[in-house]
């Protein structure tokens, strides 16, 4: 027969097991993702640097002059004609970019980075640019562009 003692101390070891399982799924499924802005901020790294057909790798921004590293990830020569971001056009250029060419850019933001260290966020980040013959094509960002002020 069981003790009273032993079944406690089981039902307990049992319970514990279905907790770390169900907070595994709960992780995977990504219920926890963007809790921490180191994270978020890695995300939009990751997201920008490997977007398509223009990835931006490299992001700085001081005061309101935005400096990024910008390239072309398509196969076609891309001419960039606009980035706006947080609903306001930002960098309005005709830029050439054959394919794999990266650029350095630099835009006008309407929010001036704070103080060195803090972070920054842009919102709804659009890339318009031509491809051949097609004017006007646009690349919408997945995710903010964030990064730290320098």
């Amino acid at each position: 027969m069981f003790k009273k003692g032993q079944v406690s101390t089981e039902y307990l070891v049992i319970l514990a097991v279905v907790l770390v399982i169900a907070l595994v799924v709960v992780y995977l499924v990504g219920g926890f993702a963007g809790m921490g802005a180191g994270t978020t901020e890695t995300q939009s790294q990751q997201a920008w640097g490997t977007a398509a057909p223009f990835s931006i790798t490299i992001l700085k921004q001081s005061g309101t002059t935005l400096e990024m590293e910008i390239q072309n990830n398509d196969v076609d020569k891309l001419i960039l004609t606009d980035i706006t971001m947080d609903n306001v056009s930002v960098l309005a250029t005709n830029t050439s970019f054959t394919s794999g060419e990266k650029k350095v850019l630099n835009a006008t933001t309407a929010a001036s980075c704070g103080i060195p260290g803090s972070a920054f966020s842009h919102q709804n980040v659009r890339i318009t640019y031509t491809k051949g013959a097609i004017i006007g094509k646009t690349e919408f960002g997945i995710r903010p562009l964030m990064g730290k002020c320098s």
